[in-house]
């Protein structure tokens, strides 16, 4: 009869996870793209049967989410205990009531905790090609286990996050944080889940739905990217437009500039455009066909005659007279006896000299040196002779001037020099003035940077000009008589410093001290005992499930109780307030209210979020967002303290490490406040040293007005001579206290007794 009682029961809580876990067809699904996604479930003996049913039914939530097909998301599903099986492959199904059924008919193996054997047949097996894995598609495994692995998992999941597969790791009550870390991908805080009991596995497969399609983040959110950005799911990356090249922020873009990378074959100018680049000239030059070199053309006047060679003499005639003129060519040049510098050419009568390009020939009709010119004896000119052809007509000319008539290049502006043109016939070369340097272009001048070139005796500032330099002093310092040292100028003794206790100069300028028990105050001027009442204060409150709408009312009360023994003000302290469960969400920041009473009224009228506990992640908005000065928080260099308060109620369901260490070290003072389920170690691990008065706990939330005296007490423990701390006296350290302090006076008196008993004899 039992055991048919245990069937009935087995049969009824079955057909509920067929009745809950039916596909929603009315439900929106998901457009994040295509993705390859394999679960990895642990059914190991420690996973009860209603534990593994909570399981199927998360699983068959998400995928209600999800847009299947074979050309969208594909799916696939292993379980792991002792060994590994695969229930379906990504290939097996493309509709959502098929894989419905599958995961439906999954029976749990039940037997240990293999989880590094498990990652390493999802990463060689489910991930292959034989079994559906798209090229160039995301890889992503949900990794779901509630224990410690029995084999070494860092090793290979390592490995299967270089082959470009993206892990979730999600624990589930006796689940080991390090392990889970040691298998999921970074950013921690978006890959590592921790839940208290498979009932609550539910609020990581929101969180997951939202970050595998929740949004495209392109279109939805400020990505910052200046060229192109490219949705991923749950996340996303700039790329930058052709000719650009990505900057190491992974945002903005710059230009490849190719001119200045020396990736060009430019003569002379490079003209850079992004990716590519175009060739110029100097002022004087042409750009030639190949688009790179550069050559400096002659202005020619051409004239109808051509030169004829005869006795070392160039005569033109016209080209009438040559119309039926064509004799043969003896080759004069053939005998050898020409002597021509260069090469020889020959005509009709004999030969003659030319010269190579860039040169010229001397009166002698033999040496080369510069252009090459042809005199004509009847006219009063030159005649500048470029050699065209071997045979009949040689040359054509082109007219030019006497030595009579020297053109001044310089006087006629026929010259690119930048500063001084120096003029010779016919020529000119290029100098600069006084403090300048001829560059390599023998045109362009660049200032004689005798500061940059280290050609100074200046102690400690130089200041250029072209050719010459002037010595000057940081501030706080004055220049001496030689024009080249400095002398400190001290500065509490020159100006009004205005400290009450003492000045102290620095060079360029001067702080104040305050005497040993003293605290400088806001002011950077004044001394007290206590600062209390200029800090800057950000609370994170826990609006998880676990909390319960009565009890959230109790942490406003505490909150607003904080706030009461604060002196809350725009010049004084400052209150900002954080909500937080399976994401975060900023209340009001710290320059938002400058009363009391205006931050209370709001603190009552923030409504519950409920939802999980991610911890980690309210830590990291609070550091990155919170204590911004954007949101209020005062400039680090004014000393004002920023506090920040954690109030929790429960395990944090991803890693606190990283963000509560980095919020010390940023210089933000901590304090955790936990009531009921909440995690001694995470307390600890979250509060500042000393942690014994950073960290409270109290089993009950209607006992949590007494934290809020003491906390009010340790913000500035000056402020608390004469006041009687709030503690509980049933406590075991404080009865000890109690007891000490009581023998401790016993002592005392009786000393004194006898003492007055001595005295009387």
């Amino acid at each position: 009869m039992r055991r048919h009682r245990a069937l009935c029961g087995i049969i009824l809580l079955t057909l509920a996870v067929l009745t809950t876990a039916r596909p929603k067809h009315g439900q929106s699904k998901c457009k994040s793209g295509p993705v390859d996604l394999v679960f990895l479930i642990d059914s190991s003996r420690s996973v009860r049967p209603h534990e593994f049913e909570t399981m199927r039914k998360f699983m068959i939530d998400i995928l209600n989410t999800l847009d299947i097909g074979p050309n969208a998301t594909r799916v696939g599903v292993v379980q792991y205990s002792s060994q590994v099986r695969s229930e379906f492959s990504l290939k097996t199904h493309s509709t959502l009531d098929t894989m419905v059924k599958s995961i439906n008919q999954i029976i749990p193996l039940a037997q240990g905790t293999m989880t590094g054997l498990a990652i390493r047949y999802v990463m060689n097996v489910a991930f292959s090609a034989e079994e559906g894995d798209r090229p160039k598609i995301p890889n992503v495994a949900v990794i779901v286990t509630d224990g410690r692995p029995q084999d070494r998992v860092a090793e290979v999941a390592a490995e299967a996050r270089e082959k470009g597969i993206e892990i979730y790791a999600v624990g589930v009550a006796r689940a080991d944080m390090t392990s889970l870390r040691a298998m999921a991908s970074l950013p921690f805080e978006d890959h590592v889940f921790l839940v208290e009991s498979f009932d609550l596995i539910h609020q990581f497969g929101l969180q997951f739905q939202d970050k595998l399609c929740g949004v495209d983040l392109c279109s939805e959110s400020d990505h910052g990217c200046e060229h192109i950005c490219e949705s991923s799911p749950g996340s996303f990356h700039c790329l930058c437009l052709p000719g650009y090249t990505l900057n190491a922020d992974g945002k903005t873009c710059a230009a490849i500039d190719l001119c200045s990378e020396g990736k060009h074959h430019c003569e002379q100018i490079c003209i850079s455009s992004p990716g590519s680049f175009s060739c110029d000239c100097n002022k004087g030059y042409k750009l030639n066909d190949d688009k790179k070199t550069c050559s400096k053309p002659v202005k020619q006047t051409h004239l109808s005659y051509y030169t004829y060679y005869h006795m070392f003499f160039y005569f033109c005639y016209s080209p009438t007279l040559f119309s039926s003129f064509h004799p043969s060519v003896i080759d004069y040049c053939s005998f050898g006896n020409h002597s021509c510098d260069h090469r020889c050419v020959s005509v009709l009568s004999g030969f003659h000299c030319r010269c190579n390009e860039g040169y010229r020939l001397l009166a002698d009709g033999k040496t080369c040196r510069g252009e090459m010119y042809a005199e004509n004896k009847n006219e009063n000119h030159h005649l500048l002779c470029w050699i065209q052809v071997i045979q009949h007509v040689c040359c054509t000319c082109v007219q030019t001037h006497t030595d009579d008539d020297t053109i001044d290049l310089c006087a006629e502006g026929k010259h690119d020099c930048e500063q001084i043109c120096v003029s010779a016939p016919d020529a000119f070369t290029c100098d600069c003035n006084k403090g300048y340097t001829l560059n390599e272009d023998e045109k362009t001048c660049t200032p004689i940077d005798l500061c940059a070139d280290g050609k100074h005796d200046c102690e400690q500032i130089c200041i250029s000009a072209p050719g010459v330099f002037t010595c000057d002093c940081n501030k706080g310092f004055k220049l001496n008589k030689d024009n080249r040292t400095c002398t400190n100028v001290d500065m509490c003794s020159t100006v009004e410093h205005g400290c009450e206790h003492q000045c102290v100069s620095t060079p360029g300028s001067y702080y104040c001290i305050c005497p040993d028990g003293n605290l400088l105050q806001e002011d950077g001027k004044s001394c007290g005992t206590c600062r209390s009442a200029n800090i800057d204060l950000v609370l994170l409150i826990d609006g998880s499930k676990s909390v319960r709408p009565q009890n959230f009312e109790l942490v406003k009360k505490f909150v607003n109780q904080v706030v009461d023994s604060l002196d809350v003000s725009a010049h004084g302290t400052r209150v900002g307030l954080v909500q937080y469960s399976s994401r975060v969400r900023t209340e009001f920041p710290l320059n938002m209210y400058h009363s009391a009473d205006e931050i209370k009224a709001a603190v009552m009228k923030v409504a519950y979020m409920e939802k999980g506990t991610m911890t980690g992640l309210a830590l990291k908005h609070m550091l990155e967002n919170s204590f911004s000065e954007a949101e209020g928080a005062r400039p680090l260099g004014r000393n004002i303290p920023r506090i920040g308060l954690v109030f929790t109620d429960g395990r944090s369901q991803d890693d606190i490490t990283e963000y509560a260490k980095r919020a010390k070290e940023a210089g933000i003072t901590m304090y955790a406040v936990g009531v009921g389920k909440a995690v001694e170690d995470e307390l600890r691990e979250i509060a500042s040293e000393p942690v014994e008065k950073h960290f409270y706990y109290t089993t009950d939330f209607s006992a949590i007005n007494t934290i809020a005296e003491n906390l009010k007490l340790n913000v500035c423990p000056e402020e608390s001579q004469g006041e009687i701390e709030v503690k509980d006296p049933c406590a075991c350290e404080n009865l000890v206290e109690f007891q000490q302090a009581t023998m401790s006076r016993m002592a005392a008196r009786l000393e004194q007794l006898e003492n007055q008993l001595l005295s009387r004899k």
